[in-house]
C-alpha cells in the first residue's frame, strides 16, 4: 500500500468519523421523540430531547407557572425530561410515595448532598453516614436515624418548648408595633420570626434578628443557594463530576448564569449556630462531665441525652443534626408562614372569622388550642396546598418491575414524581376552583374526599419520607400566624403576578410587600 492511498483511506476514515459525530445528535433525537419507552408520554417536544427545556425554566425561577400550567395542557401524566415524568393523580401519588414500594429518591438529590463521595475503582460513589436526610440514598440507613430521633421530634415531645416560642412571638409583636405600620417584606420578616423560634427552641439562643429588624440578607442568600441546586439537580452527571472539580462547578454555573456573590452586609446565623453547637457537645461529652451543668432545657439537650442513652446515635449524627435543625427548618417555616400570612392578608374578611375562634385571653395561643381552631387550621392549610414548600418533583426512580401511571408502562429506572404545585391544583382531589383561596372547602368537604386532600399532599414531603422536624415547624405554625392576626391587621401593598413568583426546589412566595397595622390602631 503506497503512502498516497494510506492518506486517502484516512482521510475516507475521518470523514466518515465526521459524518457520524454529525449524525448522533440527530439518532439521539430521533430516538428520544419516537422510539424511546416514555416516546407516547404527551408532554413539551423540546423537554423530550433535553434536561435543559426543564432547567431553563428552573434557572427563571418559573417553576409555580410552569407547576400550575403542565398538567393543564398535556394531561395527568407529563414528560418533562428524556428520561422523567410527572403525574398529578391520587392514582400516582398513592403508586410512587407509598411506603414500602421499593421507589428511591433520584439523583436529583446529589446536588443538595451536604458531603462529598468517596469513589471506588469502579467509578461508583460511596456516602459517609453523617445524617443527611433529605439526600440519603440508603433506605436502610435513613431509616434506622428516623427510628432514632422519632421520640424526641414528636410532639409529645417537642409540646415543653412551647414557652420559647410565646416568648419569641411576644418580643416579635412589640417589634412590629414599634415599626408603626412602615412598610416591610414579608418573607423577610417570616425568616426573621422563624429563625428565631429555631434558636430559642434548639439552642437557647436568639440571632438578634427581632432586635435588628433584619435577618441580615440570609433568605434572600439562601433562597439563591437553591436556584443554583435546582439547576446542578437536573444534571446528576455534572454534578458528580462536580464533586472532584470546583473549576467544572464555577464554568457550570457561570454558563447558566446560576453565579452570585455574597453581599456586604451579610449577617449569616450557621457560623454561631454551629459554634455554639459544638462547644456545648465538647462540653457535654467530657470524660469528666460530672462538672459540666448545663441548665439549659432545649432540644439540643435532648439530642445530647439521645446520643448518651443511645450511643448508636452517633456523636456525628449529633453534631450534623444540631445544625440540620436549622438548615432544614429555617426555610421551609418561612416559606409556610410567609405563604399563611399571604393569603389571609389578601382575602377580605378572612383574619376576622379568625379572630372569633381566638380564646379572649391575653396569653399566645397553645398548640392545643389552635388545632381545635377549625377555620384557623383551614387557613393554613389552604395557603400551604396553593404555595406548597416544595416548587419541583419531588422525584423518584421507578423500581424493578417499573410503575403504571394513569395508563403508560413507567420503566425501571425513569424519574418519576409528582410536582406539589400541580397535585395539589387538581381539581378531581380539591374539588372545584382548585386554583383559588378557599379554607371552606376542609370544612365542607364530605369524609372521604378530606380523606383523600389530606392524603394526596406534599406540603412536607410523601410517604416515608416525611420531613422529620414537621411536628416542630407546625407548632410554630400553629402559634404563630394566630398570634399575628389577633394583634395586626395584614395590609398587603404589593402581590407578586404568578408569573412573577420566583420558585425552585425549595419553593417561596417572594416579593410581597405589607404592613402590619396593631388591630388597636385601624381606622374604624
Amino acid at each position: 500500500m503506497t503512502l498516497q492511498s494510506v492518506f486517502v483511506s484516512a482521510l475516507q476514515a475521518s470523514a466518515k468519523i465526521t459524518a457520524l459525530a454529525a449524525l448522533l445528535p440527530l439518532i439521539v433525537a430521533l430516538y428520544r421523540l419516537a422510539l424511546h419507552p416514555l416516546a407516547r408520554i404527551p408532554g413539551p417536544r423540546a423537554a423530550a430531547l433535553s434536561n435543559v427545556w426543564l432547567a431553563r425554566r428552573v434557572r427563571d425561577g418559573r417553576m409555580f407557572e410552569v407547576g400550575k400550567e403542565i398538567h393543564k395542557r398535556y394531561g395527568p401524566t407529563v414528560r418533562v425530561g428524556p428520561n422523567e415524568v410527572w403525574s398529578d393523580s391520587a392514582e400516582a401519588f398513592a403508586a410512587i410515595y407509598a411506603a414500602g414500594n421499593g421507589v428511591e429518591k433520584s439523583e436529583f438529590y446529589l446536588a443538595t448532598k451536604l458531603n462529598k463521595p468517596i469513589i471506588d475503582w469502579r467509578m461508583n460513589l460511596h456516602w459517609p453516614d453523617t445524617l443527611d436526610f433529605l439526600s440519603e440514598f440508603d433506605t436502610k440507613r435513613y431509616r434506622l436515624q428516623r427510628r432514632l430521633i422519632g421520640p424526641t421530634y414528636q410532639t409529645t415531645n417537642l409540646k415543653k418548648f412551647e414557652h420559647a416560642i410565646d416568648a419569641v412571638i411576644t418580643q416579635a409583636i412589640q417589634k412590629l408595633k414599634s415599626l408603626d405600620g412602615a412598610e416591610v417584606d414579608l418573607k423577610q420578616w417570616m425568616h426573621i420570626i422563624a429563625v428565631e423560634c429555631l434558636g430559642a427552641v434548639v439552642l437557647s439562643w436568639s440571632p438578634g434578628y427581632i432586635r435588628d429588624g433584619t435577618d441580615g440578607g440570609t433568605s434572600t442568600q439562601s433562597y439563591l443557594g437553591w436556584k443554583r441546586k435546582s439547576v446542578f439537580g437536573l444534571f446528576p452527571f455534572i454534578t458528580k463530576i462536580s464533586f472532584f472539580s470546583k473549576g467544572l462547578a464555577r464554568q457550570f454555573s457561570n454558563l447558566w448564569g446560576i453565579t452570585f456573590s455574597t453581599p456586604k452586609n451579610f449577617k449569616p446565623f450557621f457560623p454561631p449556630v454551629y459554634q455554639k453547637s459544638s462547644k456545648r457537645i465538647a462540653a457535654a461529652l467530657r470524660a469528666d462531665d460530672s462538672s459540666v451543668k448545663d441548665a439549659r432545657k432545649d432540644l439540643l439537650a435532648d439530642l445530647i441525652q439521645l446520643h448518651k442513652d443511645r450511643p448508636e446515635f452517633t456523636e456525628t449524627y449529633l453534631r450534623r443534626l444540631a445544625v440540620t435543625n436549622f438548615g432544614a427548618g429555617h426555610e421551609t417555616m418561612c416559606s409556610a408562614l410567609t405563604s399563611i400570612m399571604a393569603m389571609i392578608g389578601s382575602h377580605p374578611g378572612t383574619a376576622q372569622k379568625i379572630r372569633t375562634e381566638l380564646p379572649d385571653e391575653p396569653r399566645i395561643v397553645s398548640r392545643d388550642d389552635a388545632l381545635r381552631m377549625r377555620y384557623t387550621q383551614a387557613c393554613i392549610k389552604e395557603a400551604q396546598r396553593l404555595y406548597p414548600v416544595i416548587g419541583m418533583s419531588l422525584s423518584r426512580r421507578a423500581p424493578v418491575g417499573g410503575l403504571s401511571l394513569n395508563g403508560y408502562y413507567i420503566p425501571p429506572g425513569t424519574t418519576v414524581g409528582c410536582n406539589p404545585v400541580s397535585l395539589h391544583r387538581n381539581p378531581e382531589i380539591f374539588g372545584p376552583e382548585s386554583d383559588d383561596y378557599l379554607p371552606e372547602r376542609w370544612l365542607d368537604a364530605d369524609a372521604e374526599a378530606a380523606r383523600t386532600m389530606e392524603r394526596c399532599n406534599l406540603i412536607w414531603g410523601g410517604g416515608a419520607r416525611m420531613c422529620p422536624g414537621r411536628h416542630l415547624a407546625e407548632m410554630v405554625l400553629h402559634k404563630v400566624v394566630p398570634a399575628l392576626i389577633k394583634e395586626f391587621d395584614v395590609d398587603i401593598i404589593a402581590m407578586p403576578r404568578h408569573e412573577d413568583v420566583k420558585y425552585y426546589f425549595m419553593a417561596m412566595l417572594t416579593g410581597v410587600k405589607v404592613r402590619f397595622v396593631p388591630v388597636d390602631k385601624k381606622p374604624l
